[in-house]
């Protein structure tokens, strides 16, 4: 058995330095092989910088998600195209930096770790990213023992369709972007590990770790206010896979959240 932790959108540096003081030692007290970060507003809600994402991989992360933040920060270019550890969406437009998928090693097995951007509601001209995926499991197939994918989108509709049609070609499927986890954690009839959302990593004291004034103002008057972060203790939230070595199917899918 492999065991994967998936983390949801981490919202700020301080978001990162919590996860950093955490990680490792999570990871050995829960027997975890493999963690994927979703590290797109790592930056606060402003995409993520080289600085995070080093941070972030030093501190117990073994690849780094994105979603539509992901390009907000130009510094984070050059890593994206040097590291195999720090992911964009694999459907953004052709010549954009870096790669949407990388295999990685965790103990003798070789993951295939994908990062897609969902259409409905996101970003207009968003291209349907199942077609992307197929064509590189195609590619890849041979190379890879098992497969994850990070499906950054608004519409849990939109997330469990491409989860159907992906089942049994992946893993396990999880969904990032709206900082709210779900309830509908399961093994899909032909054996891939699925949730919608499974939430987010910062501070819990406001609104999608905003704080909740700038974000009730926001609503009331349709102005625009400059984000906050909120206060309070950090909360780690993500879902936890365990994963056959063998078959690749997953076997179980548990929510799972850690705080201070």
């Amino acid at each position: 058995m492999l065991r994967i932790l998936a983390l949801g959108d981490v919202i700020s540096p301080a978001t990162v330095a919590f996860l950093s003081r955490r990680l490792w030692s999570l990871r050995r007290e829960k027997q975890i092989d493999f963690v994927v970060v979703n590290g797109e507003n790592a930056g606060f809600l402003s995409g993520i910088g080289s600085r995070d994402a080093a941070i972030l991989l030093d501190g117990g992360a073994d690849v780094i998600t994105g979603g539509n933040h992901t390009m907000a920060a130009k510094s984070i270019y050059s890593t994206l195209d040097a590291s195999d550890r720090v992911l964009r969406p694999i459907n953004l437009a052709e010549g954009v930096p870096g790669s949407g998928y990388t295999i990685l090693p965790a103990r003798d097995r070789r993951i295939l770790v994908f990062s897609a951007l969902g259409c409905l509601f996101m970003e207009a001209g968003t291209p349907d990213p199942v077609p992307y995926i197929e064509r590189v499991l195609a590619r890849e197939a041979g190379r890879y023992d098992l497969s994850i994918l990070d499906l950054h989108a608004e519409a849990t509709g939109e997330k469990l369709a491409a989860a159907h049609r992906l089942d049994g070609k992946i893993s396990a499927i999880y969904g990032t972007h709206t900082h709210v986890p779900t309830a509908d954690e399961t093994v899909l009839p032909k054996g891939t590990g699925y949730i919608s959302d499974v939430g987010f990593c910062g501070h819990t004291g406001g609104i999608l770790g905003v704080k909740t004034e700038v974000m009730t103002e926001r609503q009331r008057t349709r102005l625009r206010f400059s984000y906050t972060e909120a206060e309070g203790p950090f909360r780690a939230q993500g879902v936890l896979f365990d994963l056959d070595e063998t078959s690749g199917k997953a076997l179980s899918v548990k929510r799972f959240e850690f705080g201070e």
